[in-house]
């Protein structure tokens, strides 16, 4: 039976790829590229990434204090402690900002932003550390400012030398995960063409086993066909298979199984496609329910934002925040009084955790007889309703800051999606299908929506349906780095938005 040239599958881009595009690097692994694969090369590149960060962030540390105090000065116990616990903290937060994930190494967009989130966010937590323990008047500002810079400039260098190679790696077919199908039918066919439209994906199908030859097979897939499950186990210890997928249809137990038990005979990754009607979800994960394995579709990690480390995350973040803020709060009471009549805070019931109501407070922002009255209508541009200091407030987003109190009482977290008048949260509920579930979670202050540009007035449905999808991505893909990310691009885009008003 005729075999199928990978590049058909795998997309335009690998007919393109010269064989020495590797330049040295390709030369050094050609003799091994029978057997190299991404399971092994890309491992590879997220140790020596890990490796190298030890060493210039330790090389920095040594290099800023001889700058500093010259090449004869003798670093004392104490400063040696401080250059390893300062690589320890660097090194530990980059970890938890996923900075040595396979997923993020493969693009330098994702390695700059993982470094920004894990240097800064651990440069901090040692300048935190040091001035509340005292230790960090102790070392030199000059030595320590300039080992911070010099770390973050190594750091930096490190990943774009990594993504040269991880270029070049690619350029020669390292980096491809080589996969055969078992099952030639409409699901087959869809894993095909996705492959065929991601030209990133670095995937190589090599090609399509199935038994049942004489029945119809998608066009598409005839000319890929390998043979069947018979010769598949040969097939795979002759070649560089890193992954066998099973698209067959889940109705075929005993097929299946049978089937499954050969494969476990041979080291590659097995997977099974399911059903038709879970593709629709972004996120699922197995689990096992009393020893019974179940498919988590949605709402996986609710338990985790529900839970203490979040909570935590909300009593230290707001309560230091109200601590520092204290004098602003007074100041701006004082102008809202002496702006306009009425009460300095604005109160309005809004829905909450599980559609629990909630009373929310702000600075008002607004005249009082229009605050009072039983219409809810969205701030627009130049709205009349809004007061001279209620507009500042407004746009720099001052008038938010009694939030941080219902954080405090529980109503609230500083990160989530944002709440909606109840007026608002009726209409559109009624509308998109999936809108109720951002009440899934606390509602929060800022949120992942806000920090996409999706702030301020949603005067169209399409507008809003955007800002629900990305305060369901949030609620899916939860995470403490995650909200920590949000914070610091809040902080930058809280001043140069245009939508608040």
């Amino acid at each position: 039976m005729k075999n199928f040239d990978p590049a058909a599958v795998v997309g335009e881009h690998d007919k393109h790829r010269a064989p020495d595009a590797a330049g040295d690097l390709g030369s050094l692994l050609k003799k091994g590229s029978a057997q190299s694969s991404a399971r092994y090369w890309l491992p590879f590149f997220i140790n020596l990434l890990k490796i190298s960060d030890i060493a210039v962030l330790l090389l920095a540390g040594f290099g800023g204090f001889f700058v500093r105090f010259g090449l004869d000065a003798k670093l004392s116990t104490a400063g040696h402690l401080f250059i390893y616990l300062s690589t320890l903290v660097i090194i530990v937060s980059l970890h938890c900002a996923q900075a040595y994930r396979e997923r993020e190494i493969l693009s330098l967009n994702a390695l700059l932003s993982k470094l920004g989130l894990g240097f800064f966010g651990g440069l901090s937590l040692i300048m935190i550390v040091g001035y509340l323990s005292g230790t960090l008047s102790e070392y030199s500002r000059v030595w320590v400012a300039t080992s911070a810079c010099a770390w973050f400039v190594l750091l930096l260098a490190n990943r774009l030398i990594l993504t040269r190679m991880i270029y070049r790696a690619r350029m020669a077919n390292m980096l491809d995960e080589s996969i055969i199908i078992v099952g030639a039918n409409e699901r087959a066919e869809l894993i095909v063409n996705a492959i065929k439209r991601n030209s990133h994906a670095n995937i190589r199908v090599l090609g399509v086993f199935d038994d049942r030859v004489e029945r119809g097979i998608p066009d598409t897939l005839r000319q890929h066909m390998l043979g069947s499950t018979c010769t598949m186990l040969d097939y795979i210890r002759t070649n560089p298979v890193d992954r066998v997928v099973v698209a067959l249809p889940w109705l075929a137990t005993e097929r299946v199984e049978a089937l499954l038990k050969k494969l476990r005979t041979v080291p590659v990754r097995i997977d099974l496609v399911p059903n038709n009607v879970v593709w629709q979800f972004p996120s699922i994960n197995m689990e096992r329910l009393a020893g019974v394995p179940v498919l988590t579709i949605a709402n996986s990690r609710i338990g985790e934002q529900m839970g203490r480390l979040k909570r935590i995350e909300d009593l230290v973040i707001s309560g230091i925040l109200l601590a520092l803020v204290s004098p602003v709060l007074a100041i701006i009471a004082l102008a809202v009084k002496l702006d306009s009549p009425g009460p300095v805070i604005f109160k309005q019931r809004r829905h909450g955790f599980n559609n629990q109501e909630f009373e929310v407070w702000k600075f008002r922002s607004m005249k009082v007889d229009d605050c009072a009255s039983g219409e809810v209508k969205q701030a627009t541009r130049y709205d009349s309703r809004v007061t001279r200091v209620g507009g500042f407030l407004r746009r720099s987003s001052l008038d938010e800051l009694p939030h941080f109190f219902n954080v405090l009482f529980g109503h609230m977290s500083i990160v989530g999606p944002r709440p909606h008048a109840i007026k608002h949260n009726l209409e559109f509920g009624a509308i998109i299908s999936e809108y109720y579930a951002r009440h899934n979670v606390k509602p929060g202050i800022t949120g992942w929506a806000q920090v996409n540009g999706f702030r301020g007035e949603t005067d169209t449905l399409d507008k809003m349906q955007r800002r629900v999808e990305h305060d369901l991505h949030y609620i899916e893909h939860w995470s403490l780095m995650l909200d920590m990310k949000i914070l610091v691009m809040t902080a930058f885009s809280v001043w140069f938005h245009k939508t608040a008003y």
